[in-house]
């Protein structure tokens, strides 16, 4: 009878120990599959400044106010790797009506190896006060969007 009662004791822990394991198994793989949306969620993500200023470093001095004339300076970047396009365009929107509408665009051929790329947009395009929104695009598409506004 105790060989019997000692082996339903040994069943017993046989089968917690499957149990934990199973549930840590299960735990890891949805610990695996948030990692790998998340990581791929962040991986190429761009980092698009725009400022008043020459950005030359990756600092994050982002203004959202110009006086009508300025140049609005831009750096981009990616997480994680290079830009990885060839066409880099920028397509700057004036909000008119309760809406955005298209403005202006302007269009930089790269290479698929640059790390960053950073200029400024001509004081031309920004002359009318009011709001705009500025989006970056890689080969095509919406990498970041900022918005700014000029005043007088």
């Amino acid at each position: 009878m105790e060989d019997r009662g000692l082996n339903m004791d040994n069943d017993r822990k046989a089968g917690t120990v499957k149990l934990v394991a199973k549930v840590a198994l299960v735990a890891l793989i949805f610990a695996v599959v948030f990692y790998l949306i998340y990581f791929t969620s962040q991986f190429g993500k761009a980092n698009f400044i725009l400022s008043s200023h020459e950005i030359v470093s990756e600092d994050d001095a982002q203004v959202a106010r110009y006086a009508a004339g300025d140049k609005v300076y831009f750096f981009i970047n990616r997480e994680f790797e290079d830009l990885d396009s060839n066409m880099f365009s920028i397509e700057i929107e004036f909000f008119v009506n309760k809406d955005f509408q298209r403005y202006k665009q302007i269009s930089y051929e790269i290479d698929k190896d640059f790390k960053s790329l950073g200029t400024y947009i001509p004081a031309e395009y920004f002359k009318r006060p009011g709001r705009y929104r500025v989006k970056a695009s890689l080969d095509g598409k919406v990498a970041a969007t900022n918005e700014i506004e000029i005043v007088e």
